[in-house]
């Protein structure tokens, strides 16, 4: 029987610029399950932004898949960034309603193997972004290091992660 384990959970009472997850565990995948919101002035929904191991150097990449209403649809793709670019969804103050935080499922593949580079998926989604649309994406990222996974470190791009935003680190073993 597979099993997944709640290793933390941050419940932001402030705003924050920041949060780092350093007590991993020993599992053989990770998750990240997040509710949140940002205060940047810029106002739109926004990446969450991902460094492991504090590696600010330009070997993160990330490709997506985007769509609004359903219907209008994109994809990018984003080599030789100093973090990965979409490590899940926020919402901003442009969002019509304080309460609507926008949702992400960020799961790190075999992060303790140092024979292999990092890789991440994750899915998100809101039902009333700032133009009043529904907002899926999905994307996938690299963490270009062979290094094992020691502290994952999530921020907005600009701005802070506001209060009543919440981020739960889990680990996952599958059945033997």
């Amino acid at each position: 029987m597979a099993v997944i384990e709640a290793i933390e959970t941050v419940y932001l009472t402030s705003a924050a610029a920041s949060v780092t997850f350093s007590s991993l565990g020993s599992y053989e995948h990770l998750q990240i399950r997040t509710s949140g919101r940002h205060n940047s002035s810029g106002g739109a929904g926004a990446s969450i932004y991902i460094r492991f191991n504090g590696d600010t150097g330009s070997n993160y990449s990330f490709e997506d898949f985007a769509s609004y209403n359903g219907n209008n649809s994109n994809a990018d793709a984003y080599t030789g960034q100093a973090f990965v670019y979409g490590g899940g969804r926020i919402t901003g103050p442009l969002t019509p309603d304080a309460e609507n935080f926008a949702t992400s499922i960020i799961d790190i593949l075999d992060y303790r193997n140092a024979n292999k580079n990092t890789t991440m998926l994750q899915m998100s989604g809101v039902v009333d972004d700032y133009q009043s649309n529904s907002f899926i994406w999905f994307g996938a990222g690299l963490w270009d290091n062979t290094a094992a996974v020691t502290s994952i470190l999530l921020y907005p791009p600009q701005g802070s992660f506001v209060e009543d935003t919440t981020m739960t680190l889990y680990g996952l073993n599958s059945a033997n």
